[in-house]
């Protein structure tokens, strides 16, 4: 799984893209063989000026599903990665879970008076 990153008004290292995909393969586990696509937007709202003002999103493709999209916003990007990485993981298992659980019920024949005659 190679996330694609994508940054808005801040400057991302190459240390810090690396810390993206680590904590990205980590959250998921086994479940990133399935994950056809992984997009992180990490943009910066106000600048230099500081402040509750960054935003991470991660936007992950699973085949037939629907997209799961997770958002979250904080000061500091490596804590904002690591939230939103576990939320994801987790909205991917619940997803992937209802997706397994599909239920086929029985159709029963109705017993009528006539049948059992």
């Amino acid at each position: 799984m190679k996330p694609t990153i994508v940054a808005n008004g801040v400057k991302l290292s190459r240390r810090l893209r690396e810390y993206v995909s680590r904590r990205l393969s980590l959250a998921f586990g086994r479940k990133q063989y399935g994950i056809q696509a992984v997009k992180v937007r990490i943009s910066d709202q106000n600048g230099p000026k500081g402040g509750v003002d960054k935003h991470c999103q991660i936007h992950l493709t699973l085949p037939g599903l629907p997209p799961v999209v997770v958002t979250e916003k904080g000061r500091d990007i490596a804590s904002m990665v690591d939230q939103a990485a576990h939320r994801a993981a987790q909205a991917t298992d619940r997803l992937l879970s209802k997706a397994k659980a599909v239920r086929h019920t029985k159709y029963t024949v109705p017993i009528t008076e006539t049948s059992l005659i």
